[in-house]
């Protein structure tokens, strides 16, 4: 089987290691809200590592935004 690879995914992957998701630290509450499509987003400023996209995570689960579009989560 051949797998192609999804750039954004991949850049999703490389940039979650720069934060730690918080789902541990999160209450069930916040937990229930990112399961009814509720997050808590931060925009992130890397320019340097991504220039010209827009980054965004949530803070209190593993998703994760780039230009938009949920690439992870």
């Amino acid at each position: 089987m051949n797998s192609v690879t999804n750039p954004d995914a991949e850049l999703a992957r490389t940039l979650a290691r720069l934060w730690p998701h918080r789902v541990h630290e999160s209450s069930v509450w916040k937990s229930l809200l990112c399961v009814c499509g509720l997050h808590r987003r931060a925009q992130l400023d890397l320019r340097h590592h991504a220039p010209g996209r827009q980054i965004w995570f949530c803070r209190w689960c593993e998703k994760i935004w780039i230009d938009g579009i949920s690439d992870r989560g």
